[in-house]
């Protein structure tokens, strides 16, 4: 899925900047020195392989509704696309909530489908403020208090 994204981006003159999994992504946004225009991500983000840590990591392993809020944090300007072939209520399962307003496309999509809807989420304005962690009703803050740190 995400060579056939890559590919047909590329083909339509876009730049992408690869990541396979969501520190490697944190990473990318964090060093990259040039300007990141969309953040294009599948909700749910299963661990390739089992990772164990001693502690707290710069980079930790989460979904993607959480590296869409850190992305954000870091760079405000933004436009970020979620996916996932999942349902909401299997998202949910998982701990992940999806706004309606925040822009989505249901897999399996065609590759013409992802340019268009790449396009229009490029026209339109940056994330929610609510993502960034500003306004909002505090929601996402009582969840996270109910719930571990590792996401994924």
């Amino acid at each position: 899925m995400v060579a056939l994204c890559r590919k047909k981006l590329e083909e339509q003159g876009f730049k992408v900047l690869q990541a396979s999994e969501s520190p490697e992504a944190l990473e990318t946004c964090s060093r990259h020195s040039g300007p990141i225009h969309l953040l294009l991500t599948d909700l749910l983000l299963p661990p390739k392989r089992l990772q164990l840590a001693a502690g707290p990591s710069k980079f930790p392993r989460m979904h993607g509704v959480e590296l869409m809020r850190r992305v954000v944090k870091m760079r405000p300007d933004i436009r970020v696309l979620l996916m996932s072939a999942h349902s909401d209520d299997v998202l949910k399962g998982y701990g992940i909530k999806r706004k309606e307003h925040w822009p989505f496309l249901r897999k399996p999509f065609n590759p013409d489908t992802l340019v268009r809807v790449v396009r229009e989420v490029m026209a339109g304005p940056p994330i929610a403020p609510e993502v960034k962690g500003k306004g909002g009703s505090g929601e996402e803050e009582e969840e996270k208090k109910k719930k571990p740190d590792w996401y994924g």
